[in-house]
């Protein structure tokens, strides 16, 4: 009898074991990926090129344009929509699409110049990118504003639109809209900008309002229907953002505003870094609504966000600002932009609660563009760069729990594409 007892006492132990281990592997899995995940990886070196790169393991090894990938040349953005990543030059004005072919390979599938840069996108049904220049000069000229056929890789229609502009006839005395999203919702679009002067110094006279200009959609007018504007926070986005107002699962928009100085605001915001809501069916800002992340537990100042579903976004906080008086080098200026300051921590946003949660495992880092990120089974994939090294980390969303992943072999992942 009591030899039968401890029988199955140790197979119900033996049991508890492989279950607690099966539980603890479940939750530490990678998504495995049909047939790779691919990439924008910036190298480093006198020109830091960049490749296109396809891997089939983020978690071990190395990620490397060694003998593999397409190279782009100069700087690039990159922006995915349904199965074809858009890569499009900041500097040579040319773009490339890539995707799957019938052998299972990624290729470039279009090639199209460009009138200008392209600065910021939006993504319209898995079906249509959005993409629109910025006014790099401070000049009053209209917006271009792409839209792009992600089946062909090709452009099917270029508009000229006005967002904001205040024009005196002084350069330095009038202001220009640097758009920092492209949502759309229905039959609405909607561009958030912050201002600039129209000398092209990048200064911000007018921080202290968020502001988001509604067109119509998909017969967009020249003019926007409207401009809303939020005095609770700063204006929205920062440069080379495209996530300055993102869509959640229902139709909502978020938006987050940062106004600091080491995010290329000058004069700074007296305002908080926070998130306004735009609930769906609506164009206006939720008066009810205002996550104030800076002065939440856990918080900071937003640099970036990005949507990562249930209601969460993945979000980089600046630690601390530095106070541009006290700057006597203007090193600070846009120094969340450089690798001179590793103070930006990883974190998620609870939309709905209104909760920041560090995200364990991640050390403090820089990070310039983070376009876009890629979120598979529960888990979402960024790129970390220290002074030391660089990792892909695969970040657990409903944890806030990372896992340092493969070595970077360059200088930082731009961006994560699923073409498979």
């Amino acid at each position: 009898m009591t030899s039968k007892i401890n029988k199955f006492l140790v197979l119900m132990i033996t049991a508890l074991i492989f279950s607690s281990c099966d539980k603890e592997n479940k939750g530490n899995e990678t998504p495995q990926f049909d047939g790779g995940m691919t990439m924008t990886l910036k190298t480093t070196g006198d020109q830091e090129p960049e490749y296109v790169v396809t891997s089939d393991n983020l978690m071990e090894g190395t990620i490397s344009a060694q003998s593999s990938g397409y190279e782009s040349f100069d700087w690039n953005f990159s922006y995915t929509v349904g199965k074809t990543l858009f890569v499009l030059g900041y500097t040579n004005f040319e773009a490339q699409a890539y995707q799957v072919n019938d052998q299972g390979e990624v290729e470039e599938v279009a090639n199209f110049l460009l009138e200008t840069p392209l600065e910021v996108f939006g993504n319209v049904n898995d079906e249509t990118m959005l993409a629109m220049d910025a006014p790099r000069d401070g000049s009053h000229t209209p917006r271009k504003l792409y839209f792009i056929d992600a089946a062909s890789g090709y452009i099917t229609g270029i508009k000229d639109v006005s967002i904001f502009d205040v024009d005196t006839g002084t350069p330095g005395e009038g202001v220009t809209a640097w758009p920092t999203a492209l949502e759309v919702v229905g039959d609405q679009l909607f561009v958030p900008y912050y201002l600039v002067d129209d000398q092209g110094y990048y200064t911000t006279p007018n921080p202290d309002t968020a502001f988001v200009a509604v067109y119509s959609y998909p017969d967009v007018e020249s003019e926007p229907v409207k401009i809303i504007k939020d005095a609770r926070t700063a204006n929205i986005g920062v440069n080379g953002t495209t996530t300055g107002l993102i869509q959640t699962d229902n139709g909502d928009l978020y938006s987050f505003s940062s106004g600091a100085y080491m995010a290329g605001f000058y004069p700074v915001t007296n305002k908080p870094s926070g998130i306004l809501r735009i609930s769906s069916g609506s164009s206006e800002f939720d008066e009810n609504y205002f996550f104030n992340v800076e002065e939440a537990a856990n918080g900071g100042i937003l640099f970036w966000m990005d949507y990562i579903g249930g209601n969460k976004a993945i979000a980089r906080l600046l630690t601390e600002d530095i106070d541009p008086e006290n700057d006597a080098d203007g090193s600070g200026s846009w120094g969340a932009f450089g690798r001179s300051y590793f103070n930006q921590k990883l974190v998620i946003l609870d939309l709905i609660n209104q909760t920041v949660t560090p995200v364990e495992n991640v050390p403090l880092h820089a990070k310039r563009y983070t376009t876009p990120v890629h979120v598979e089974d529960g888990k979402v994939f960024v790129s970390v760069e220290t002074a030391e090294e660089a990792h892909v980390y695969q970040v657990d969303i409903e944890a806030a729990t990372a896992v340092k992943g493969a070595q970077i072999e360059g200088k930082t992942i731009k961006g994560f594409s699923d073409l498979y």
